[in-house]
């Protein structure tokens, strides 16, 4: 008789009992490179709203720092929250897979049980719905309730989006993309006291996180060593990730000082260096011209190379409307 997965795994932890290794466990449940990316988000875009509100020639009074100040940890909260919901609630449905593919996720390697999993993201997504109440916005409630929705359509049966590639990616697009960026920045500025229009630089911003996000789409099944993602093989989906970026890239040197009311240099700048770094990196990427496939470890720190510059891309526009 085949053994079961409690059978094999230890007992499931217990915050009380044993705090740090809950608290670590629970640190891997909410996937920490998705916390950094919903965090840099949300910074960012108070950012280019606060750049705006606030010119640097002019000083801020105490009050509208206090009031940017408590309404992004308020933001940050809720968007939080809503992220541990959607990917935790992921990991539920996906647990028997991951015991194969990521056995160290926390439900995989029973350090928290089904049970306690459910509790953790019924708290998340009850928080996440709580804390958009008590802000008394409509734009950050429609950001994190759609986001919800999103995700719970992208996981749950009846939908369960991401049994189909197309549809799953474009559900993630659309919380990614659109949801984030107009939500978020449409938020930040009613409480900063701004017309609610979104601005040239946010639109580009925007399409910029557009072009990212489907490079991740293509290479996120290739994160694996003989995985294949839109049924493309690795040699197929690289140097279309390649093109993609490069394009991107070039396209924000060649138009930086043409977009308004933002630090022109500091985006040639900057972009230049990310796109010499990012072919240096393309060219590490070890491919296997008999199996059309990728090194494990090279086609992995790719993978998690083009997160940290999609991470990376609130911190140069926002820093470059507040150097404006």
């Amino acid at each position: 008789m085949p053994m079961t997965k409690s059978a094999l795994s230890p007992p499931s932890l217990n915050l009380l009992q044993s705090p740090i290794p809950w608290l670590r466990a629970f640190w891997k449940f909410a996937r920490p490179h998705t916390i950094v990316g919903t965090s840099l988000s949300v910074l960012g875009l108070f950012g280019i709203a606060w750049a705006t509100r606030h010119p640097a020639r002019l000083s801020p009074g105490t009050f509208h720092v206090w009031q940017g100040l408590s309404s992004l940890w308020l933001t940050w909260l809720a968007c939080i929250c809503t992220n541990i919901y959607i990917v935790g609630l992921n990991q539920i449905e996906d647990v028997a897979a991951d015991c194969v593919e990521k056995p160290y996720l926390p439900i995989a390697s029973g350090e928290f049980s089904t049970p306690q999993a459910k509790m953790l993201v019924g708290i998340a997504g009850s928080g996440a719905v709580l804390l958009t109440v008590v802000s008394h916005s409509l734009y950050l409630m429609a950001a994190v309730w759609l986001s919800l929705a999103i995700g719970t359509a992208y996981s749950l049966p009846p939908l369960r989006l991401k049994r189909f590639p197309i549809l799953g990616s474009l559900s993630t697009l659309v919380v990614r993309v659109l949801v984030v960026n107009l939500g978020l920045y449409l938020h930040a500025s009613s409480q900063l006291g701004l017309m609610p229009q979104v601005p040239v630089r946010v639109w580009v911003l925007t399409l910029v996180i557009l072009i990212f996000s489907s490079a991740i789409a293509l290479l996120k099944g290739l994160r694996n060593y003989n995985s294949i993602s839109f049924g493309l093989t690795a040699d197929q989906a690289i140097p279309i990730v390649w093109c993609l970026l490069t394009i991107c890239y070039s396209s924000l040197i060649i138009g930086a000082l043409f977009i308004p009311a933002i630090n022109g240099q500091f985006l040639i700048i900057t972009h230049g260096l990310a796109l010499a770094y990012f072919w240096y990196l393309s060219r590490q990427v070890k491919l296997d011209p008999d199996a059309g496939d990728v090194n494990y470890l090279s086609c992995r720190e790719y993978y998690q190379f083009i997160w940290k510059l999609f991470f990376i891309e609130y911190l140069i526009f926002s820093t470059a409307c507040l150097l404006y």
